[in-house]
C-alpha cells in the first residue's frame, strides 16, 4: 500500500534529482524515499495531534494553576516606548527579510521557523495584554527558543550572497534572543511556572508545523524547508535515513532548555515596577473595570 502511495508522492511533487547537492542548503533533491515519507508523514502528524491535544489539555484546562493566573492578572495601561522601538525594530528587519527573500525568488523561505518566530513576537508586542492569547503565544514561544540559539551557534550561510544579507541574519536572530529578556522585564506579560505539560504541548505545536506544514511545502516545492528533505551538513549526516527521527528526538530535549536557560533569566531578572490604569464604571450596582 505505502508503496502505491510513494509511487503516487512521486507523481505530484516537485520534480527532484535523487542525488543530493550538499554545497546548496535550498535545493530539495530524494534524500529520503517517496515511500519513507509518506510512511513518516501519517506517522509523524498522527502523533503529534494527539500530543497537542492531550498536553494542552493538562496544562491549560479550566481551574489549572496556569489558568488561575490570569484570573489575578492585571494588564498595564499601554505599551512603554521601549516596547515600540523592540516591535518596530522586529519589524524593519523582518521587512529586510522578506525583500531579500522576494529578490532571490525564496519567498517560501520566510515560512521557516526563525522569520515566523519574527511574526510571532511582533504579534504578541502588538496584541491587547488583557487578552489570554498574546500570554499564551509568549510561552510557548519560551520553549523553541533554542532554535534561535542554535542558528546562532551553527549559522548556515551557505546562500547567503545579498547585500545586507549576513548582517541582517544576526540582526533578526539576536532580537528573538533578546525582545523575550525586554518582555520579561516589562512586567507585562503573564510568565508560566515551570510545566513539563506547556514544554511537550510547545514541541508538539512546534514539531505538527514541521511535518504537516513545512514538510508538505517542501515536497510540493522541491525545497529543502528547514532540512525536511535532507540533513544539514554535521553529525545529522551521519543517521542516514534516521536524521528525522534524531532530529525530532533532539528537539525534544532541546525544548527542556527552557528550564535551564531562560528560567535562569526569568528567577534573576528584576521586573519593572507598573501601575495597571483602570476605568471603573458601575452597572447593574456592580463596579466593572476596563483596561485604559
Amino acid at each position: 500500500m505505502f508503496e502505491d502511495v510513494g509511487n503516487w508522492l512521486l507523481a505530484i511533487a516537485a520534480e527532484m534529482p535523487f542525488e543530493t547537492d550538499w554545497d546548496s542548503s535550498l535545493k530539495g533533491s530524494w534524500y529520503l524515499s517517496p515511500r519513507r515519507h509518506t510512511v513518516e508523514f501519517f506517522i509523524y502528524n498522527a502523533l503529534f495531534v494527539f500530543t497537542c491535544r492531550y498536553f494542552y489539555s493538562r496544562a491549560l484546562y479550566p481551574g489549572s494553576p496556569i489558568s488561575k493566573l490570569f484570573e489575578s492578572y492585571v494588564a498595564p495601561a499601554k505599551k512603554s516606548k521601549i516596547e515600540i522601538s523592540v516591535m518596530v525594530t522586529l519589524t524593519v528587519s523582518l521587512l529586510i527579510t522578506v525583500y531579500q527573500k522576494w529578490a532571490r525568488g525564496g519567498l517560501i523561505y520566510l515560512l521557516q521557523p526563525c522569520h515566523m518566530s519574527a511574526m510571532l513576537l511582533i504579534i504578541i508586542l502588538a496584541g491587547p495584554k488583557d487578552k489570554k492569547w498574546p500570554h499564551v503565544l509568549l510561552n510557548i514561544y519560551f520553549h523553541i527558543m533554542w532554535g534561535t540559539m542554535l542558528a546562532l551557534l551553527s549559522p548556515d550561510l551557505r546562500d547567503y550572497d545579498l547585500f545586507f544579507e549576513i548582517e541582517n541574519f544576526f540582526i533578526e536572530h539576536y532580537l528573538l534572543l533578546l525582545a523575550p529578556v525586554y518582555m520579561i522585564w516589562s512586567n507585562r506579560y503573564v510568565i508560566w511556572p515551570v510545566s513539563m505539560d506547556v514544554a511537550l504541548m510547545s514541541f508538539s505545536l512546534f514539531a505538527l508545523y514541521h511535518s504537516a506544514i513545512l514538510s508538505t511545502i517542501a515536497l510540493m516545492r522541491g525545497q529543502n524547508l528547514n532540512y525536511l528533505l535532507m540533513p544539514p551538513p554535521g553529525p545529522l549526516q551521519s543517521f542516514g535515513k534516521w536524521y528525522r527521527p534524531v532530529m525530532y528526538a533532539t528537539c525534544v530535549c532541546l525544548t527542556m532548555t527552557r528550564y535551564f536557560l531562560i528560567e535562569v533569566v526569568i528567577q534573576l531578572l528584576p521586573r519593572r515596577n507598573i501601575v495597571p490604569a483602570e476605568e471603573e464604571t458601575v452597572v447593574d450596582g456592580k463596579i466593572k473595570r476596563k483596561i485604559l
